[in-house]
């Protein structure tokens, strides 16, 4: 079955009644902290809502504030001129919101929007929202903490964010979205045979470091004689001594857009290793971005099993489970010696994804259906949101409730 047949192929199963709403509304939304860099979230999501018609006035606060300095000079200037480059964002966003007509804002994560600068845009009368994609509230800066009580709604991507944060930060609505893929940036890519000699390995993970994250990683490279593993993401330098000695140049930065997709269609095992939080260790994630990035570049994943990740994939048919560091070596031999096993469950992996689909598009309708109702408007094509139910594909529509005073 072709790539365009299976992206297609979820609306054959919506029932006749859903597929005849309001007209589809197009809407202009103002969009702090959208980065714009190839294959960052945001991205993802600002590209969802122009794909259905949207228009997104975006406010990159990249490039304002440095997320990443690299080396000693850029951090130094980053703890000298922090503020006042924070100071300049804030501002800008202001600026924005006056010069421009808009229908609601739409802030992702926001950890360098100001609680008086949100204080300001809601002055305005119109509705302002977060989308949410972290483990916790309290890991990102003092920022989000004081603000999420002064959002209409929150998004947040996290299915265990519930009654606590909503009684800890005030917050007048909490709704669960799902993390998703970019498909311009998370498919499969063709590999040269210097592409493949780079790149390739018998496992890889990309991701940011964590004790728990080392601790398995560490676990397979003592155990696992003869398998190549790579590393790629930001923080490793707080790895211990022997983890970095044994890693020595398969250890390497970030990377990113379509590096980040030649690294998943290199590797024949793409671990699926999740975070949990920094201020509170018993905030654990269920799923991640990547859950759908892997498999969506039509690559193999061994993901951390979670009840959530079930929900979307079949273990041992569309991805492979591992529940411990010994489960986690066991499963990568296993899947290193069948590669007719890692055929059959990159293939219906990648086939799940584009069925769903798995991109942003169900985050932005449930988004959209919020902003419908909470304006009083009749629910449009834009608002129709559809939720998979799990394994036994059957759809619904989700109606948020009415905002909180």
């Amino acid at each position: 079955m072709g790539k365009c047949s299976l992206q297609h192929m979820w609306l054959d199963r919506i029932p006749n009644e859903l597929m005849e709403p309001e007209p589809h509304r197009i809407y202009t939304i103002l969009a702090p902290g959208f980065a714009k860099w190839w294959g960052s979230d945001a991205r993802a999501l600002a590209q969802t809502f122009r794909r259905l018609g949207h228009r997104l006035l975006d406010i990159d606060e990249e490039d304002y504030v440095s997320w990443r300095p690299q080396g000693v000079g850029p951090k130094v200037m980053r703890r000298i001129f922090g503020r006042v480059w924070m100071d300049d964002y804030n501002q800008a966003v202001l600026r924005q919101a006056n010069t421009s007509s808009y229908d609601f804002v739409l802030s992702f994560k926001g950890n360098s929007l100001r609680p008086e600068t949100i204080g300001k845009l809601r002055a305005t009368g119109k509705p302002i929202y977060n989308f949410y994609p972290d483990v916790s509230f309290r890991d990102h800066g003092p920022n989000i903490p004081l603000s999420l009580k002064l959002y209409n709604c929150v998004f947040t991507t996290k299915s265990y964010h519930g009654e606590r944060e909503i009684k800890q930060f005030a917050i007048r609505d909490l709704k669960h979205v799902r993390h998703g893929f970019d498909p311009e940036v998370h498919r499969p890519v063709p590999l040269t045979s210097e592409l493949i000699g780079h790149y390739g390995a018998d496992v890889s993970f990309v991701g940011c470091w964590s004790p728990e994250k080392e601790e398995k990683l560490l676990y397979l490279l003592r155990g696992a004689a003869g398998i190549s593993v790579k590393v790629f993401g930001m923080g490793w330098q707080y790895a211990s001594s022997e983890f970095r000695n044994r890693m020595g140049l398969d250890l390497s930065a970030g990377v990113f857009g379509d590096e980040l997709a030649i690294v998943y269609c290199a590797s024949k095992v793409n671990l699926g290793l999740l975070s949990c939080s920094k201020s509170d260790p018993n905030l654990r994630d269920q799923t991640t971005a990547r859950t759908f990035q892997i498999p969506a570049t039509q690559s193999f994943m061994l993901h951390e099993d979670t009840p959530e990740v079930r929900t979307f994939f079949r273990d041992g048919r569309e991805v492979m489970l591992f529940s411990s560091k010994e489960d986690l070596v066991e499963k990568i031999q296993s899947a290193l010696q069948s590669p007719s096993l890692r055929e059959t469950v990159r293939e219906n992996g990648y086939e799940r994804c584009l069925r769903e689909p798995y991109d942003y598009s169900s985050a932005v309708r449930e988004i959209l259906y919020r902003f419908e109702l909470e304006t009083s408007r009749p629910i449009s094509g834009s608002g129709i949101t559809m939720k998979n139910c799990g394994e036994n594909q059957d759809w619904t529509v989700s109606e948020p409730e009415v905002a909180k005073a």
